[in-house]
């Protein structure tokens, strides 16, 4: 997330625009959020990372859990307290990630969906360590990345206002192993198919 700006300026250029294009819920994240509300027990606080237009923040919430919406990208928190929403500026990587709403507090979950990819691969379970010590013991994590090799750039919008996406893919069992280093317990990883060709690896995981 931090690792490249050019990513982040992208998002910041089309934050209402990406809104709008996100704001139908994808069956399978539907599927992961009642598992993720029901690992919690129905109620807890929850960090999310990467909360775009805040589409998930607001079916956890419907489920009775409290979120605290964060994003690396000045353009989505701008856009979510224009909608009335607390929203906080934050790169999982190197900023506090103790809510400042509750001083020495733990989480009880982490929401993660679709913006892990953003992380570059030698920062990553940094990222998840990080976020391993800011949740209780036996909290819940949830997090999406892309399955594939190696990383990539994808290009977007127009000679006057470039887009740029920087990605990094994972295969299974170094996305294991990286959870597994962090302090996380995997309890499942599923596999999604979006858009053709567009697979995701779905982590389910508990804070050891």
């Amino acid at each position: 997330m931090s690792t490249d700006r050019h990513t982040v300026r992208s998002y910041d250029s089309v934050a209402a625009e990406y809104a709008a294009e996100a704001a139908a819920m994808p069956r399978w994240v539907a599927t992961e959020i009642d598992a993720f509300v029901a690992e919690l027990g129905g109620s807890g606080r929850v960090l999310e990372i990467g909360s775009g237009g805040g589409r998930d923040a607001l079916e956890l919430e419907k489920r009775g859990i409290s979120v605290r919406r964060t994003d690396v990208s000045r353009g989505f928190v701008d856009l979510l307290r224009d909608s009335g929403f607390a929203a906080d500026l934050l790169d999982p990587l190197t900023d506090d990630l103790a809510d400042p709403r509750c001083p020495g507090v733990p989480y009880d979950g982490i929401w993660a969906c679709a913006c892990l990819i953003h992380v570059a691969r030698e920062d990553f379970r940094a990222v998840l360590g990080r976020l391993a010590e800011t949740t209780r013991a036996g909290g819940a994590l949830y997090a999406s990345v892309r399955e594939g090799d190696g990383e990539d750039t994808s290009a977007h919008g127009s000679v006057a206002a470039p887009r740029r996406y920087a990605e990094t893919y994972w295969r299974e069992p170094a996305l294991r192993s990286a959870l597994a280093d962090a302090g996380w317990t995997v309890r499942k990883i599923g596999r999604y198919t979006g858009r053709p060709d567009d697979r995701w690896l779905s982590v389910r995981a508990i804070r050891a």
